[in-house]
């Protein structure tokens, strides 16, 4: 049986690292995958991770945090008022369309028009997670209350303007038991809806990332 020279399995042992590094960055040639070298295993994690998996941070974004002080008290609240306050337009315009949406869900029931304030109240909220990145599931629940607000908001004032006062809705305690649980419910849907506008960002980035460095290795070879 022949034997290799210890300069033929030097020469082994770094084509096997430089195909293995191919293979982890989906760079490896069609005609170089056999069936001895099958690529990188698929994930076979939870449900969720291979509904969603995992991506990395959008690349050279700066720390949305970097001037913030951490020593003062109450640094959990002020920490999110400040990145709002950096940021309001990721949270204040899609609170506008979410508003139409909302009010148009509500005013329209099963309706075309229902089902299209629906799909842009969802929208709006993957939209402010989408473009508030410092932290997209709080730009989505502040997106999702702030419309809810309003809604209520213009709720009122149309009955008030045709003499229907807030009494005839029941006590203070009647009123916030209706108020407070839907509240939580649109909170809920902004959190979810904003993580997944931000991870959708994020996906998107690391997928355009992968592209470039394949055509990239192409071009090389």
């Amino acid at each position: 049986m022949p034997t290799r020279t210890p300069e033929e399995h030097a020469a082994s042992r770094a084509e096997a690292r430089r195909r293995a590094r191919l293979s982890a960055r989906g760079e490896l040639p069609a005609e170089e995958l056999t069936v001895d070298d099958p690529g990188p295993a698929p994930d076979r994690g939870s449900f969720l991770g291979r509904l969603f998996p995992s991506a990395p941070p959008l690349p050279n974004r700066p720390d949305p945090l970097a001037k913030f002080d951490r020593t003062a008290p109450l640094a959990p609240v002020r920490e999110r008022l400040y990145l709002l306050r950096k940021n309001p337009l990721a949270w204040m315009l899609p609170s506008l369309t979410c508003f139409l949406g909302y009010f148009g869900s509500l005013t329209g029931g099963g309706s075309a028009l229902g089902l299209v304030g629906t799909f842009l109240t969802f929208g709006s909220l993957i939209a402010a997670g989408w473009i508030g990145w410092q932290r997209p599931a709080l730009f989505g629940t502040a997106t999702a209350l702030v419309g809810f607000v309003i809604v209520w908001a213009v709720a009122l004032a149309s009955f008030a303007g045709q003499g229907v006062g807030p009494t005839a809705f029941g006590g203070p305690l009647e009123v916030l038991g209706s108020f407070l649980p839907q509240g939580a419910v649109q909170g809920g849907l902004g959190f979810l809806g904003g993580w997944y506008g931000g991870y959708l960002r994020r996906r998107q980035a690391q997928v355009s990332a992968e592209a470039r460095r394949t055509a990239s290795g192409r071009r090389r070879r």
